[in-house]
């Protein structure tokens, strides 16, 4: 949606009255013509400060207005110098959706700086027809999110939906006003650079690209935005995947279990993947636990417990040592300790495959560790060698094999064929994926013989204390009650309510990571969808710049080099030469040529697209460096033409009211001439927007 800007307002309350001024600005090209230092720059600040932008001049920046506006203000006829008091700048801004005016102190006794009033209607020309809208914040934590954030109405007001960008920090930031605002202000301390400012306290990723991308109107970067919000989820999925199954895994060991038929992470979660065929399916995962020398299912040995618990309540009373005999307990005694000599034996075993298992992890973590090393150093050497470096890179410095890493000393060299560069990193590549692949499955027989040795230490266990109370039953009287038959009682009861509890908490574990997985699955499928290219339509508008900048660098007289080598980066989109920096290789008026070729050449593709430029753009004395005067005739016709499409450009200028009739031509342009003084002048009347003298 165009948008322009109708009037500024500056006021000043000193200790010899009331001073101000008000521009009032038109349709197309406006030149404020003045002497130097007289406060054509003030005017084109003011919209600056009103609007809350300054940071754009970096973090730490000021008002930028000068001493005028803050301490001491020298104005009227005879220069007289008086004490600042108070002060405020507005502008007035048009579009679709009408007239409002913004109003913000630069000092005063209790309305703060990074408070905004805005007024609804022509508070600057004609303030009759206008009403306080309300007030905002600026310069605030929240000003572009919240309600009452002075920049958030502003993006509403422009019809900005402003992009989310990511952040050097991490997270996302909306790409604030003062990023883009460059693009339409070009002071005079930045003529010094083809491109605009960059504002980096933001910590945003690549702001002028960004902000480049916004008013041109490409659809690329939201997809990139997009990319970079799933793979962040996806990221935090794979996290709470991995702690689920770190829980899952606890629980099952907690009753000498394991789980089989859960990987590691669901489909989609590794970096890189591709499109995934379907989610994992947490439903195939199951329970199993270790009854002997066999795993059986969950449902298995909760039948059994369930059964002898049945068992148990039919035998009634408990069952007396004397009815079960010295015989017979004996008998169960060398069956237990016959099983825990078993369970020993077995757990023996199985820990010291459980350390072989771990053993050949660490090796093959070191072998892995290696090989990335070398792959590292042969990918550097590749990138010497395109860089043009000697065949001497590729010499073994450490006299070491790079595959086997045996010391070549002595070895003799047969002088036959060896691999290049490309073969050597294939064969680097096709090793890793070899040992990788080996980890994995080391991983795997470590995690089972982990569960099974868990496992039987706790059937060891159970054993122990059967052997404990057969052997009191063999040394208590015949009328007590039998120790072993209650302690199998006890164990199946608890047993069966261990079971119970795993079983159930792990039901809801994994409904949460089918949430997960599925979760995973959506987002990377939805990142496989995304354009991987630059969309035609961004490289059209980007080729369309690249012309109109040259164009104007043609007509703007750009000598430094041929007009047709000054292309539009597609990494940056800034103004570039292939090899050379334009702002140090080009001279100082060419770089003001390129500066306006560019912000102008925007303005103008913006409007061709139809992308969210304002419409507006302020240039503050672009005729920098002792532009010449014919050249600057032509940048001037050519900016006056931003009247056929609705726009408008404000250009500052010390130049003669002549001289500016002359090299405008026939060129429409509104010229406000503030002739030789200062801008600032006394007044004799009450501005109905001052600020109520008591709050």
């Amino acid at each position: 949606m165009k948008t322009r800007i109708r009037a500024v307002r500056i006021r000043v309350q000193t200790t010899s009255g009331p001073a101000g001024a008000r521009i009032v600005f038109q349709p197309g090209l406006n030149v404020v013509r003045g002497s130097n230092s007289r406060g054509k720059t003030q005017s084109l600040q003011s919209v600056v400060y009103a609007l809350g932008l300054e940071p754009m001049f970096g973090a730490s920046a000021g008002t930028s207005l000068g001493s005028a506006l803050t301490t001491q203000l020298k104005y009227g006829p005879d220069e007289v110098e008086a004490d600042v008091t108070a002060s405020w700048c507005a502008v007035e801004l048009e579009n679709d959706s009408g007239i409002i005016a913004a109003q913000r102190t630069v000092r005063h006794s209790y309305a703060q700086p990074n408070l905004v009033r805005v007024w609804q209607g022509p508070a600057i020309t004609d303030s009759s027809r206008a009403q306080l809208l309300g007030e905002y914040f600026v310069r605030e934590r929240g000003s572009v999110q919240n309600d009452r954030g002075f920049h958030r109405f502003l993006s509403e007001f422009l019809d900005w939906q402003l992009p989310l960008v990511s952040r050097y920090t991490g997270g996302e930031s909306p790409l604030y006003p003062e990023v883009i605002f460059p693009f339409l202000y070009s002071d005079q301390g930045s003529w010094g650079s083809a491109a605009p400012r960059t504002v980096t306290q933001y910590q945003l990723r690549e702001p002028t690209r960004r902000a480049a991308e916004f008013l041109l109107g490409f659809k690329g970067p939201q997809s990139a935005a997009r990319r970079y919000q799933l793979e962040d989820e996806i990221r935090k999925l794979r996290s709470s995947w991995t702690s689920n199954l770190a829980a899952v895994r606890a629980t099952t060991a907690a009753i000498g279990g394991r789980l089989i038929g859960l990987p590691d992470l669901p489909a989609g979660a590794r970096g890189g993947a591709g499109t995934v065929s379907a989610a994992t399916s947490t439903s195939v995962a199951q329970l199993q636990i270790l009854e002997g020398e066999e795993w059986l299912s969950v449902d298995e040995v909760r039948n059994a417990l369930q059964s002898e618990m049945g068992n148990n309540r039919t035998l009634g009373k408990s069952t007396r040592i004397g009815e079960v005999g010295q015989g017979p307990l004996q008998e169960q005694l060398r069956e237990q300790e016959s099983e825990l000599a078993r369970l020993s034996m077995l757990a023996t075993i199985v820990e010291q495959n459980l350390a072989l298992n771990e053993k050949q992890l660490t090796t093959l973590d070191k072998r892995i560790t290696a090989l990335e090393d070398e792959k590292s150093k042969n990918q550097d050497a590749k990138t010497l060698l395109r860089l043009g470096a000697s065949s001497d890179v590729l010499q073994i410095a450490d006299h070491a094999c790079p595959t086997c890493h045996q010391p070549l000393t002595n070895v003799a060299s047969s002088g036959g064929p060896v691999l290049d560069i490309d073969s050597t990193l294939a064969l680097i590549s096709s090793q890793l994926r070899t040992f990788q692949g080996m980890r994995q499955q080391a991983s795997e027989a470590a995690s089972e013989s982990r569960a099974s040795f868990h496992a039987i230490q706790r059937a060891a266990d159970d054993c122990r204390t059967q052997i404990r109370e057969l052997r009191s039953d063999l040394v208590s009287p015949s009328d007590f009650p039998s120790s072993g038959e209650i302690a199998r009682r006890v164990a199946a009861e608890v047993r069966l309510s261990e079971v119970e509890r795993a079983r159930e908490a792990l039901g809801q574990t994994l409904e949460d990571m089918q949430r997960i997985s599925d979760a995973t699955y959506e987002a990377r499928l939805e990142l496989s969808l995304l354009p991987k290219e630059v969309p035609p339509d961004d490289e059209r508008r980007r080729l369309a710049l690249q012309k109109v900048v040259r164009e104007q660098l043609a007509d703007f007289g750009f000598s430094s080099y041929r007009t047709d080598l000054v292309t539009i980066d597609e990494e940056t989109l800034r103004p570039e030469r292939a090899g050379l920096n334009i702002d140090t290789d080009a001279s100082a008026s060419d770089v003001v040529r390129t500066k306006i070729a560019y912000l102008n050449g925007i303005r103008e593709v913006a409007n061709r697209f139809r992308s969210p430029h304002p419409g507006f753009l302020m240039l503050d004395e672009p005729r920098q460096h002792e532009l010449d005067e014919s050249h600057f005739r032509s940048t001037l016709r050519r900016l006056a033409q931003c009247s056929v499409v609705g726009d408008q450009v404000i250009a500052t200028s010390a130049a003669s009211v002549n001289d500016l009739h002359t090299m405008l031509g026939e060129a429409e342009a509104h010229v406000i001439d503030l002739g030789a003084n200062r801008l600032l002048q006394p007044e004799s009347f009450d501005d109905p927007l001052e600020y109520a003298r008591s709050h």
